[in-house]
This record gives C-alpha cells, structure tokens and sequence, in this order.
C-alpha cells in the first residue's frame, strides 16, 4: 500500500452539496485536464495542482491539497472516527474518474517535466521541474465549481497571514463528476444507474456567489454577495 492509497477502515462518502485563470460562476462544467502537477509545501503538506479547459476556453487553476504536514490523508472527526481530507477527496475522485485508480497510483506514475509556474519572486510564470500526473493529462471530466467572496490575507509584519476587511472573489472545485454519466464516485461504486448528486448541487447552486466573509477586529467593512447571475450549466 502506497502512501497516498485509500484505506481499508475510511469509508467513501458525497461531498457535501454546500450551499492566468478567470472567475467562473458557480455551476457544473465540462472540462480537459490541461495540466495535472504534484507539489509539496515547505512544511510537507501535498497538492494536487490542476489547470481546467472549458466548453469556453477559459482556464482554472486550482491547488488542491490532499495530505496534512504529517503527509497524511485522514484527520480523526468529533466522533473519533477516520475521515479522509476534503482535498484528499477531489484529488483521489478525480484519478479514480480518469484512470479507475486511486491518487496514489497517479503519483507514483507521475513524470518529471518542465511546467510554468507563477514565482512569487520574479512576479512571472517560468519554467520549474514538477511532477506531472500525465495519466489525467487530455482527459474529460465534469466538475462543481464554486464562486466565492473571502478575506484577503495580508502579511501582519511579523511573517504570519491573516484576514483583512478587503475581500476578493475566488473560485473552488467541490466535485467532480464521470463526463458521461455525471456520476459522482460514490454512486458509481454502489452501481446507481442515474445521477443524483449532480443535479442537486447544481439547482441549489448554480449562478450564485457564496459570502465567506469573516468580520475582522478593529472594522465595520462588511461585504455583500453578488447577485445570481443567470444560470449557466451544460447539458
């Protein structure tokens, strides 16, 4: 068993239905994984780093972290039950859509190869040896993306990120979805013969911005949630 492999005593559940890359509006979408990296953190944390083609030809980009720093994909919930991490969820979803295997198997399979990413100190995209997961590379899936308002985090000067009263709009995968059946995992593994995860999340959320603003110490500014723009879902 691979580090990064499912476990025997962590059951697989639905994700919660929730209430250079552009803003996309909250809805359901057809998408090529255009490029699929495996990175770690300096303090030892995992990522899954995607980028997403739609049906538009617009981009996402999304880090989706799947193990803790301890390099684990489980936390213990209030019951003192193994439940596996939310990005632990996409990101092994994800390769079991794609290549019927879990995510470990997608990082021990990856490639060494040169991918642009973005250096905070150069202010640019340049060119840095990543692990490639070429098995998801050109390949179809359906995903629930998510936009929403937050905080901006600000360097308080002693090194530390934390919440300001600016806010900015950000998008977030909260599924993904078999292109042909819209399927989620769950359902797949338990044979279902239609989707219903699917059409749920998306009547309750397609077109509207969710407000995760927290209120900050020491200020009164507030933000408001754009309004539902019109609906926008593939068929």
């Amino acid at each position: 068993m691979g580090k990064f492999s499912m476990h025997d005593d962590i059951k697989l559940k639905e994700t919660s239905l929730g209430g250079g890359s552009f803003l996309w509006d909250s809805g359901v979408y057809k998408t090529i994984i255009d490029m699929a990296y495996f990175d770690q953190s300096k303090g030892g944390a995992h990522s899954l780093n995607v980028t997403l083609l739609n049906e538009d030809g617009k981009k996402l980009k999304q880090t989706i972290w799947f193990t803790n720093r301890k390099e684990e994909v489980h936390y213990v919930n209030q019951k003192g039950e193994k439940d596996y991490l939310p990005g632990y969820t996409l990101a092994n979803n994800l390769s079991l859509i794609i290549t019927g295997s879990d995510v470990n198997e997608a990082f021990e399979a990856s490639e060494k190869k040169m991918v642009n990413v973005y250096d905070f100190n150069e202010k640019k995209e340049k060119p840095t040896e990543k692990s490639v997961a070429t098995a998801l590379l050109g390949k179809q899936v359906k995903v629930a993306i998510l936009k929403q308002i937050v905080n901006k985090r600000v360097n308080d000067g002693t090194g530390n990120y934390v919440d300001s009263a600016e806010t900015r709009d950000e998008n977030q995968i909260r599924e993904f979805y078999f292109p042909d059946t819209d399927l989620t995992v769950v359902e797949k593994s338990k044979d279902a013969k239609e989707a219903l995860m699917m059409p749920k999340w998306a009547e309750r959320n397609t077109g509207k911005t969710l407000n995760r603003v927290k209120a900050v110490t020491g200020t009164t500014t507030t933000a408001t949630a754009a309004k539902p723009a019109g609906k926008k879902l593939f068929n």
